[in-house]
C-alpha cells in the first residue's frame, strides 16, 4: 500500500515512533514518510507534494497544528488529517474537527489507537476510490452511449477524447456536418474536471454578425439601443466551464482577432466599457470547412487557427465508415419509435444492407431524417427496401415527370442501382401513391406536413391528389 504520509512534530521522539509504527506493519511498509520539524516546514512541504495522510501536532513553534490544518482544508481538502494533542478533552476534539481533522489523538500515543485511526482512514480512501472509478465509469458509458458505432476509426477518435478531457487544452474538431461534432464536444466536457460547470453552445453561422460579438462577450447598460441592463455574454457564462464555438469558419475576421486576443489574455473585455474581465473558460470549436485551406484564401487568421489547433480531432464523413451503419439504424429506429409513439419496428437485412451502401452525403443527421421518414411512412412492422425509396432522390436522383413535377422515387433507369422498378409486381406510381396517401393519413391529412416529410413542394402534393382524385372518385 504505497501512500504518501508527513509527520509534523517538533518532538523527535514522536516523530520517530509514528514511523517505526508504518515500518513494522508489512501492509503499509511501502509508505513513503516525510517529516517535518514545525508547522512552516509542514506547510512548505505541503506546497510541493501531495500527501494521503498528514499527522501534526497542535501546538508547534512558528505556525501551530490549527495553522497546517487550515492550509490543507484550503488547498488539498481530499487528504485525511490527525492532530495530536497533549491536552485531550471536547474542547480539542471540537477545535480539530472544525478546522478539518479527520481524527484527533491525544499523547501519549497508544499504538493500539493509531493502528485503529490509520485503518479506518485507508479504508475510507480506498471505498472513495472505488467510487470515484465507479462514477467515472458510469459517466463515460452514459456519454459514450450517445455516440454510436464499432469503427476503428471512431474507436480511435474517443481514445482521443479520454485523453484530451482531464486537460484543459484548446481542441478543435473537424468534419463534414452531420457527422457528430457536437457530440465529440459534449463529450470532452462531460468527462472533464470542469463537467460541474456550464457548457455553453453559440453556432457561429447562425447569429447575425452584428449581433454575435454582444452574443460573446457580452454588453453594459447603454452601451446600444436596447442595451437596458448589464448583460453577461456566453464566454462569461462558461466561466469554470467549456465553451462551443460551433462552425467558428464563419466568424469574420475582425471577430477572429477578438477571440485570439481572449485565448492570449484569458479576459475578455463587454461592449461599452475598456474594463477587462478575467475567464476561465475551456475553448472547444468545430468547423465543416478545411481550415487550412481558409488559412490561404485569407479567410480565417493564421495565428487563430494554431491557437485553435492544439489538439485536433477529425470525425471521418460516415460513408467513410460504413461499419457503423448498422448500430446507428437499430439506435435510430428505437429512439424513432418511442419519441413518435410508433409501434416497435425492425429492419430486413435488404434494406439495412441498401443504407450500408448508400453514401450518406448528409451523415448522421441525414441516416436519423431517412429512419424517422421511413417508420413514419412505413405502416407495416419491418422497415423494406421500398421505404427508403427517397434516398435516390436525397442523392440528387430527381426525376422530372412530363409536367415539370418533383418525383419522390427513384430513377426509372435499369442501372440505377437501387433497381426499384418494380417491386412485388407493383408500379412505381403506385407506390408513390400508398407513400403519399399513407403519410397525408398519419399527418392528419396536413399537405404541409406531408409534403415536408416527403421532400416535395405542396405544389407537387396537390398536382399529385388531383390525380388521385380523379382515379378515386374521392377528395383527398
Amino acid at each position: 500500500m504505497q501512500k504518501q504520509i508527513l509527520i509534523a512534530d517538533d518532538e523527535s521522539l514522536i516523530r520517530d515512533f509514528i514511523a517505526s509504527f508504518f515500518d513494522s506493519i508489512p501492509d503499509y511498509n511501502e509508505c513513503k514518510l516525510d517529516m517535518a520539524v514545525n508547522g512552516e516546514d509542514a506547510i512548505a512541504k505541503i506546497k510541493n507534494k501531495k500527501y494521503d495522510l498528514i499527522f501534526t501536532d497542535l501546538k508547534m513553534p512558528i505556525k501551530t497544528g490549527l495553522d497546517v490544518l487550515k492550509f490543507v482544508a484550503e488547498n488539498s481538502p481530499e487528504t485525511d488529517t490527525v492532530l495530536l494533542t497533549a491536552y485531550g478533552g471536547p474542547e480539542s476534539a471540537a477545535q480539530a474537527m472544525a478546522y478539518g481533522a479527520y481524527e484527533y489523538i491525544t499523547k501519549p500515543i497508544s499504538l493500539e489507537e493509531l493502528e485503529m485511526i490509520v485503518k479506518h482512514i485507508f479504508e475510507r480512501q480506498e471505498l472513495i476510490t472505488e467510487n470515484q472509478k465507479l462514477q467515472k465509469t458510469i459517466k463515460e458509458a452514459q456519454h459514450y452511449s450517445k455516440i454510436i458505432g464499432k469503427s476503428k476509426s471512431l474507436s480511435d477518435i474517443m481514445d482521443l477524447v479520454k485523453m484530451v478531457s482531464p486537460t484543459n487544452s484548446t481542441v478543435l474538431i473537424t468534419g463534414e456536418s452531420g457527422t457528430g461534432k457536437e457530440l465529440i464536444a459534449e463529450a470532452i466536457h462531460a468527462l472533464s474536471h470542469r463537467h460541474k460547470g456550464n457548457f455553453i453552445k453559440i453556432n457561429c453561422a447562425a447569429i447575425p454578425e452584428s449581433l454575435i460579438e454582444s452574443e460573446l462577450f457580452g454588453f453594459e447598460k447603454g452601451s446600444f439601443t436596447g442595451a437596458i441592463k448589464n448583460t453577461r455574454g456566453k464566454f462569461e457564462l462558461a466561466d469554470k466551464g467549456s465553451i462551443l464555438l460551433d462552425e467558428i469558419s464563419e466568424m469574420n475576421l475582425d471577430l477572429q482577432a477578438k477571440l485570439l486576443r481572449v485565448i492570449q489574455e484569458r479576459e475578455i473585455v463587454r461592449i461599452g466599457t475598456e474594463m477587462p474581465i478575467k475567464i476561465d473558460t475551456r475553448i472547444i470549436a468545430t468547423s465543416n470547412r478545411d481550415l487550412v485551406e481558409e488559412v490561404k484564401k485569407g479567410n480565417f487568421r493564421e495565428d487563430l487557427f494554431f491557437r485553435l489547433n492544439i489538439v485536433p480531432i477529425h470525425i471521418p464523413s460516415l460513408r467513410y465508415r460504413k461499419e457503423d451503419v448498422p448500430s446507428l439504424v437499430e439506435s435510430f429506429i428505437k429512439k424513432v419509435c418511442f419519441e413518435l409513439g410508433i409501434n416497435k419496428k425492425t429492419i430486413s437485412q435488404d434494406a439495412l444492407n441498401l443504407l450500408v451502401d448508400y453514401d450518406w452525403p448528409g451523415n448522421i443527421r441525414e441516416l436519423q431524417n431517412a429512419i424517422e421518414r421511413a417508420c413514419i411512412t412505413t405502416p407495416e412492422a419491418i422497415l423494406k427496401r421500398e421505404s427508403f425509396l427517397f434516398l435516390s432522390q436525397q442523392a440528387g436522383r430527381l426525376i422530372k415527370n412530363d409536367t415539370n413535377q418533383e418525383s419522390i422515387v427513384a430513377s426509372k433507369s435499369p442501372e440505377d442501382d437501387l433497381n426499384y422498378v418494380n417491386i412485388d409486381n407493383r408500379t412505381i406510381e403506385r407506390i408513390e401513391k400508398e407513400i403519399i396517401l399513407k403519410t397525408l393519413k398519419k399527418t392528419g391529412n396536413s399537405k404541409q406536413d406531408t409534403a415536408r416529410i416527403l421532400g416535395i413542394t405542396t405544389r407537387t402534393l396537390r398536382n399529385k391528389l388531383d390525380i388521385y382524385n380523379d382515379e378515386d372518385g374521392a377528395n383527398y
